[in-house]
């Protein structure tokens, strides 16, 4: 594992989910302008980042394996909640 890209990874996943957050809540109207897009690109990068440095040289040694398998169930986790929350309280259909 490296924490030089987990860090990173798991900042930038944080500040993606929270910028995507305040600008679809209605709480500061300059990220509909064009910031949640920037938000969204945090996201991305955060996601892609993050199992990389996880699986950096390759599948983890015996010993750190419970600790590799835990942070990649964690990664799935909010893999899977960031696409809930993205279909269910970002991507609505318009109420008539």
């Amino acid at each position: 594992m490296d924490w030089e890209l987990m860090t990173p990874g798991s900042l930038l996943i944080a500040g993606g989910v929270v910028g995507i957050w305040i600008s679809y809540a209605n709480i500061a109207e300059t990220f509909l302008q064009g910031l949640h897009a920037i938000s969204a690109y945090c996201l991305l990068v955060g996601v892609i980042l993050f199992p990389g440095g996880l699986l950096k040289d390759g599948l983890p040694s015996p010993k750190g394996a419970a600790a590799a398998g835990a942070a990649l169930i964690i990664t799935m986790i909010l893999a899977f909640t960031i696409a809930f929350f993205l279909r269910f309280f970002v991507i609505t259909p318009p109420t008539p």
